[in-house]
């Protein structure tokens, strides 16, 4: 209540002169909720740099101000919980707000917008309104003192060997129960880190889960790629298999949002076969999945690309079916330097490609592959999702757990992981025609 009060009275202090915009939203959604991105440029009137905003729950009613004889005033609110969390992202690096992001569970909020830091939500802030922080992301540089500084970029030649100069080898993000990385070398290969319980770890175990640690019930890195796609990981193709991303002039990284309700992680390759490439990686709080976009400096040809899921030790289980979806579930170990402290785990992988992206599907020795091409196009998209054996029952209450693949119980066999995958794939085409947002 006391942020609410100061943005009243900040705006009023401010006067008529301020630059400020309120706009009410209705949102109409195929899956009951979940998020919302605002694309700041589409909405009408406002001419305008953001630096902040306040999302209100429901159309907003103003606190009633009562002015007593003697002279006290006092101000009472309609609702007792009225504001939400949300960021704005700057995504081109520029300073200046390109989108609003929140997770909608209603139908209705008001918006205000500000030129200055009067909304509760600000310009590269991380503002979570009393609640706490649900995602996360960092890039780190292995330096020779061991002090491991947070980066926010890096770039690099395409022939500079930097994988090893990184800490744990790349940018990495998470939510409550899913944790990924992104590898700074040709692979580009996705990592996973599973959990036992929801909650935010990265910050203290960097992929690099010790003993102590282990004990303590922290999750850990549950995959080894190998030369295999790994989780969704994206490839060239060249006929017959899988290519990394090389020879490129550039290779870069770049945390472009951190939270608290996404995490945008940008991959860059610059002069790969003719093609300049952008890939970005979002991660949603209240969501297992991990969208992957890729984005190019022209229209595409008759490229072919590819992404798929790995099979998984000695026994895998798993397919790749015709309408996009591969999945997999097996058990091997995750470190194969350190097989005394991490011993088996088992995972369930999936990928889904929307129809539009299909070339082909195929399978090979190590992976369930997914072709994918877009001639005429700058764009392609799908979706990257897993789970840990090692994931704990949990008592969460049902407005705390995600959309999809989320069973209170986890998943703990490969027929439990492929069973739940169809509901998660109609879910998905849901979620790409996006909810329906009304401005006024």
């Amino acid at each position: 209540m006391k942020l609410i009060l100061t943005s009243i009275l900040m705006a009023a202090a401010l006067g008529a002169n301020a630059q400020t915009l309120r706009r009410e939203i209705t949102i109409d959604s195929p899956n009951g909720g979940g998020p919302v991105v605002l694309r700041l440029s589409e909405i009408e009137g406002l001419d305008f740099d953001v630096k902040s905003a306040t999302i209100y729950v429901g159309f907003f009613t103003p606190p009633k101000v009562t002015k007593g004889a003697d002279g006290s005033i006092s101000i009472s609110y309609q609702d007792e919980d009225l504001m939400l969390a949300g960021q704005l992202d700057d995504l081109d690096g520029d300073e200046r707000a390109d989108e609003l992001a929140f997770i909608a569970s209603d139908k209705e909020y008001t918006i205000d917008f500000y030129a200055g830091n009067e909304g509760a939500i600000k310009l590269g802030v991380p503002t979570f309104l009393g609640k706490s922080r649900f995602v996360y992301a960092d890039m780190m540089l292995d330096d020779k003192k061991a002090a491991h500084p947070l980066i926010t970029a890096l770039e690099a030649p395409g022939d500079s060997y930097l994988y090893n100069d990184v800490y744990h080898h790349g940018a990495a993000f998470e939510n409550m129960w899913c944790g990924f990385r992104v590898y700074f070398d040709a692979r580009q290969n996705i990592d996973i880190y599973g959990k036992q319980h929801p909650r935010l770890e990265l910050a203290d175990t960097h992929f690099y889960t010790t003993a102590e640690q282990m004990k303590q019930g922290y999750g850990n890195d549950v995959l080894w790629a190998g030369n295999s796609v790994g989780c969704g990981s994206f490839k060239g193709w060249d006929g017959k298999a899988p290519t990394n991303i090389e020879p490129v002039k550039t290779r870069g990284q770049r945390i472009v949002a951190s939270g608290p309700v996404r995490t945008i992680v940008e991959v860059k390759d610059i002069g790969w076969n003719g093609l300049n490439m952008r890939q970005y990686y979002t991660l949603y709080d209240g969501c297992r999945e991990c969208e992957v976009r890729i984005t190019f400096d022209r229209r595409l040809g008759d490229e072919v690309f590819c992404t798929g899921v790995q099979k998984i030790g000695a026994s895998p289980e798993g397919f790749v079916h015709a309408d996009g979806l591969a999945a997999s579930w097996g058990s091997d170990y995750p470190e194969m330097g350190n097989k005394e402290q991490f011993p088996p785990e088992a995972v369930g992988l999936a990928v889904y490609v929307p129809k539009q992206y299909i070339h082909s599907v195929t399978e090979s020795d190590l992976n369930y592959l997914v072709l994918l091409s877009a001639k005429g196009q700058t764009e392609l998209k799908y979706y990257v999702v897993f789970c840990a054996d090692k994931e704990q029952p949990d008592d969460r209450r049902n407005n705390q757990r995600f959309s999809h693949l989320d069973a209170p119980a986890g998943y703990h066999s490969a027929r439990a992981w492929f069973d739940a995958l169809p509901d998660w794939q109609a879910y998905i085409n849901n979620k790409m025609n996006g909810p329906k947002v009304k401005i006024k």
